[in-house]
């Protein structure tokens, strides 16, 4: 989102607002020079531009009043000899990212007549304390883009020093009340985007979260919906689960210190425990403890409910879903993890149903489409299988699994079942040793059709080699619960400390 900031005369007032340039657009438009050249001052000459957390390195922002400050000192910078000592001291390494710099202080200018020419008038400064509130606030977002970029946090070190260095310096950060309800504003913005579960609402959702954090660090529900974004990121787009889980606990920890009563809080934590970590007992203990906190909060119950699905405890799953959806029935998400449980619940055709029943609802939402593409395979009903993988595809941006499904029909329509599958497997075993595919479960189960059994295996303690997931969709498919004698299997289930209680699926 851009603020018109055109006019500098109106600078203090949109700047106390908290206003930036969002996008080399905007920040080109504002020093009246192209995009590339405000390109090439970022990376040569210091021009303070910021990056985003969790979105592409191409995300960035600026705040205007930096911006003039810069032009300010930047000539005066380049008469200068360099001076290492106090780059050092003013430069702070981003991993996985650009380098954040405290923008230079300001000089007074030598000449009055050329002062207008480079910055506003005097008029349109900030005072002293503005500014100051200012600097904090950048500060406080340089450090959250540092964490939150974070690959993996030992929760010995790394977590317990963030949280030092936040109650350390975060207690003098007092966002003021046209502050908070410029950061409540990005919340609830944030939240209608979490809502929509595409990916680009997501990243959208990303943005807005960390605008609220800007503009109050000590908003523990903003580092919430950033940690449930980070969740959902993993299923609904093609961010691999190292990439956002790490965050995920990272955000979810820093808002559970902020407020530990706050449910949504320790739901965000839970759900990254149960499928990043794969600490399963602390996950339910995160999960009932949320419950605890607001007994109302469907997402709660519906996060609850799949987790106990995984470790097939169908009864206690439904239960909890039966009530996410008497507290919020018109949620197409939760009527179609539902049609999905049933199925595997040995209530076959009620979930099918149900699915479609969501299909038809809201066509353009991803998972029924997912959901129903799987039992499609599982089935062997092919057709249905390949029509609903396209949509999948489509619906979710996945741009490898529309070319696996594209390469699919067409060896189906020159070999039928036989011709499919070996299209299948030679396109998603190309894709998978590549990396441009994550997820393994359907490489496995078209391996187990394929009679390849050994693969399978291999795919299995690969997935888990590699910390994913999907490891846990394998062993409780339908098709592959066939492999559990194997002591390879009963090896793999004892390593990860699969959770106990799983029942055989719907057979096909």
């Amino acid at each position: 989102m851009s603020l018109p900031l055109a006019n500098p005369a109106d600078l203090t007032d949109a700047a106390e607002r908290g206003a930036r340039l969002v996008g080399w657009k905007d920040i080109a438009t504002y020093l009246g020079k192209t995009d590339r050249t405000v390109k090439r001052w970022g990376r040569d000459r210091g021009l303070p531009v910021h990056r985003v957390p969790g979105t592409a390195k191409t995300s960035v922002y600026a705040y205007a009043k930096e911006v003039d400050r810069w032009l300010e000192s930047t000539q005066a910078a380049e008469d200068e000899p360099e001076d290492p000592i106090k780059n050092d001291l003013r430069t702070f390494p981003v991993p996985d990212g650009p380098t954040a710099r405290v923008p230079d202080q300001p000089r007074p200018a030598t000449d009055p007549a050329t002062e207008g020419a480079s910055r506003p008038s005097s008029k349109s400064r900030l005072p002293r304390k503005a500014l100051l509130t200012g600097i904090a606030l950048l500060l406080a977002a340089v450090a959250l883009d540092v964490v939150l970029r974070l690959r993996a946090i030992d929760p010995a070190d790394g977590w317990h020093g963030f949280l030092t260095q936040g109650r350390a310096s975060g207690s003098s950060l007092h966002a003021s009340e046209a502050e908070k309800r410029i950061a409540d504003d990005f919340y609830l913005r944030g939240r209608y985007e979490w809502n929509q579960r595409t990916p680009e609402s997501l990243h959208r959702a990303l943005d807005l979260f960390t605008q609220a954090i800007v503009h109050d660090p000590s908003d523990a529900r903003a580092y919430a919906g950033l940690a449930d974004t980070y969740d959902l990121l993993r299923e609904y787009s093609s961010d691999a689960d190292a990439d956002v889980f790490p965050r995920a606990i990272a955000a979810a920890k820093k808002a559970v210190a902020i407020d530990g009563s706050l449910a949504e809080a320790h739901r965000a934590l839970a759900f990254a425990e149960m499928y990043g970590e794969w600490n399963f007992a602390s996950a339910e203990a995160e999960f009932r403890r949320t419950i605890q906190l607001d007994p109302r909060d469907p997402q709660a119950r519906r996060w609850y409910a799949n987790a106990m699905a995984i470790a097939g405890r169908y009864p206690e799953a439904l239960a909890q879903m039966d009530k996410a959806e008497e507290l919020d029935p018109s949620s197409h998400t939760t009527m179609a993890d539902k049609g999905w449980m049933l199925y595997n619940a040995t209530h076959a055709q009620e979930g099918i149903d149900l699915l479609k029943e969501v299909e038809r609802s809201a066509p353009d939402f991803r998972s029924p489409h997912s959901y129903l593409m799987q039992i499609a395979f599982d089935r062997r009903d092919y057709a249905s299988f390949l029509s609903e993988g396209q949509l999948t595809a489509e619906l979710a941006g996945d741009k490898a699994l529309g070319e696996i499904v594209a390469a699919a029909k067409l060896g189906y329509e020159r070999g039928g079942t036989r011709g499919l599958l070996r299209a299948l497997y030679e396109k998603e075993r190309l894709y998978y040793s590549a990396g441009k595919v994550q997820h393994v479960g359907l490489l496995a189960k078209t391996c187990l059709l394929m009679g390849r059994r050994q693969e399978v295996f291999d795919l299995m303690e690969e997935a888990y080699r590699h910390h994913d997931f999907e490891v846990f969709t394998i062993l409780s498919d339908a098709n592959l619960l066939t492999l559990k004698g194997d002591p390879r299997y009963q090896a793999l289930v004892r390593k990860i400390n699969y959770p106990v209680g799983l029942t055989a699926k719907n057979q096909p």
